[in-house]
């Protein structure tokens, strides 16, 4: 019986339409992402007026989406080692569709919380086994950028979402975003069909035949025949679950420092997409060019994330994120100096660019610490766990919002996190995930 490392196979393939073909529903999910989560920013200031919300009422219902991704993430996103990536992604893609969707027939706060509760928790359990799926079928040479180029539409979608909130909400009211939310759905029988299994899942489920016909297409030079046996990591030393495996072989601080790293970055992303429009407004701003600038930052976001890919294959993931996050916090502090127009919207595509684009890498970091049986659970977990400052950054504006602080120092504490991340990253000690274990390349006889 041949045994064959299946890594190898997926590594060293050369990209071909099996990969575009799954950048590109990884990407068009990552679309729908940004759009429902970006949007809140959009109707939050007409939601106020409408349903007369406080400052801290409306925190509180731009933190119900994030708790939702919390717990999606840590429910859906942790069995997908279980059950697969595949239908976990299929059940997200169409829980978060419909909760979008009839978001727009919300008539109170408490119907339109639910909803967006609902939206969270398939937004929280898809986009970590987005980023695993890529991370395990792509080739080497090309894995970052695919994965930063996937994660970039995130941006696109809050393109989109501040677009639909400067021209749709003034003709068809607030709810009228929320129609466009519900386009993903159609896309799930095409998505059923073509959408692929992990082959890390596949091989540790032992159905080798599947694995062999999918390695066949991925990499047309690898022939399978019913005597080959795949493998890929495994870790001999880990004793009990993938769970375990997350603290174990050193990896406990990193763990750890990961989760903080996580949490500050999406405290900065999704507190300044929800109270961007809201806190300019509040400075002086007109309603019409508070929400450009969510635009304009959503363009930085986008030129940030595909940028981010290329710096992460030429530097590393690690020190990539050390700078985007010193960006981070500098370029959101200088928000609040009232700069004139050409230097405040070059600060807020920098600081739209280096928030996101830390978002995409720190996905990438999260995925090479963890060996394959438990991979999708730790990108899982450091997701969910730092959901908890995607709960926060809403909240965290709605505080300071009711506070009536100067209007400098709003933005010096929504960037005092960027600082935070730093020193996190700086403990992260980062592996190479992608090997075989020393048990299995001795039972190979390499």
């Amino acid at each position: 019986m041949q045994r064959i490392n299946a890594v190898d196979i997926l590594d060293t393939a050369k990209l071909n339409r099996f990969h575009l073909l799954l950048v590109f529903w990884c990407s068009f999910i990552m679309l729908f992402d940004g759009y429902d989560l970006v949007i809140y920013g959009s109707v939050l200031p007409h939601l106020m007026t409408e349903w007369n919300l406080t400052a801290s009422q409306a925190g509180m219902l731009g933190s119900s989406s994030m708790l939702g991704m919390m717990f999606g993430a840590i429910i859906l996103g942790t069995t997908a080692d279980r059950f697969g990536r595949r239908p976990i992604i299929l059940f997200c893609v169409a829980l978060f569709s419909v909760a979008a969707f009839i978001n727009a027939f919300a008539f109170d706060a408490t119907t339109f919380g639910i909803c967006r509760f609902l939206t969270g928790v398939g937004l929280g359990g898809v986009v970590p086994n987005l980023v695993t799926i890529l991370k395990e079928m792509a080739p080497t040479q090309y894995r970052n950028r695919l994965i930063n180029l996937m994660l970039s539409f995130f941006a696109v979608g809050g393109l989109l979402s501040a677009l639909a909130g400067m021209y749709l909400i003034p003709l068809l009211g607030w709810h009228s975003p929320f129609y466009i939310a519900g386009l993903s759905l159609i896309s799930l029988p095409l998505l059923y069909k073509t959408l692929p299994e992990s082959v890390a899942y596949l091989v540790h489920r032992n159905r080798h035949e599947e694995v062999g016909k999918l390695l066949q297409e991925i990499n047309p030079n690898h022939k399978h025949s019913k005597q080959i046996r795949y493998e890929i990591e495994t870790v001999a030393n880990t004793a009990g679950t993938s769970m375990a495996s997350l603290f174990s072989d050193a990896r406990a601080v990193s763990t750890v420092m990961m989760w903080i790293a996580f949490g500050m970055c999406m405290l900065m992303v999704y507190g300044l997409n929800t109270w961007l429009p809201k806190l300019m407004n509040s400075g002086g701003y007109p309603l019409g060019s508070s929400i450009a600038f969510l635009l304009v930052m959503n363009i930085g976001a986008l030129i940030g994330q595909l940028a981010s890919g290329f710096v992460a294959d030429r530097w590393g993931c690690k020190p990539t994120l050390l700078v985007f996050f010193a960006l981070s916090a500098v370029s959101i502090s200088l928000l609040g100096v009232r700069p004139g127009p050409v230097t405040l919207y070059l600060i807020l595509l920098v600081a739209g660019g280096a928030t996101v684009g830390c978002l995409s890498v720190v996905h990438t970091l999260a995925a090479d610490i963890y060996p394959a049986n438990a991979r999708s659970t730790g990108v899982s977990m450091a997701a969910a766990v730092g959901r908890c400052g995607a709960v926060a950054g809403p909240l965290l504006g709605g505080y300071l919002f009711s506070l009536s602080l100067p209007f400098e120092q709003n933005f010096l504490l929504f960037g005092l996190p960027g600082v935070v991340a730093v020193v996190a990253v700086l403990l992260i000690s980062q592996r190479h995930s992608n090997q075989v274990s020393e048990d299995t390349r001795l039972k190979q006889g390499v």
